[in-house]
């Protein structure tokens, strides 16, 4: 039977023994955490599908800057909002969970909400987060901001 959560933080972080993109999700909460790991291969398939699902249904570019203005960015959308806050890297290390492999990102969007529901799924959890415009923006921003793109040979531009 698999784990279902409720997503309510996302903590992108790239993991360089692993050579994967870790996302922490709840990190703080010892009960409800679950660290996925993001293979290169699934980044290459996911953000090509998320830039699409963002301009259908919000008309918007997801764009991360090349790496030397990336952090000034990440910086930026922390200060715009309210629903952004610093990682905790004490609660990051000691809470941290078994590392599950990110297999599948599942989209739906309310047309009466302007809300979507993003599902997150490996093989033995599930995790699902309703996320509107600003939200959707915010968390698939700061989890591109993790990817070494050089070091993977891919464009910022995925």
């Amino acid at each position: 039977m698999k784990r279902k959560i409720n997503a309510i933080s996302f903590t992108p972080k790239y993991d360089e023994l692993e050579d994967r993109v870790r996302i922490s999700i709840n990190y703080d909460d010892l009960h409800n955490r679950i660290d996925f790991m993001m293979t290169r291969a699934f980044v290459i398939r996911l953000f090509p599908t998320v830039g699409d699902y963002m301009l259908e249904f919000y008309n918007l570019n997801l764009v991360v800057p090349t790496k030397t203005h990336t952090n000034n960015n990440v910086e930026k959308i922390i200060k715009d909002t309210n629903s952004t806050s610093r990682t905790d890297g004490t609660n990051l290390e000691l809470y941290k969970q078994e590392d599950e492999l990110l297999i599948e990102v599942k989209f739906s969007y309310n047309r009466e909400t302007k809300m979507s529901i993003v599902q997150f799924h490996s093989k033995n959890s599930e995790v699902t987060s309703r996320l509107d415009e600003n939200a959707m923006k915010q968390v698939f921003t700061i989890i591109k901001s993790a990817i070494p793109f050089f070091s993977w040979g891919i464009s910022h531009n995925i």
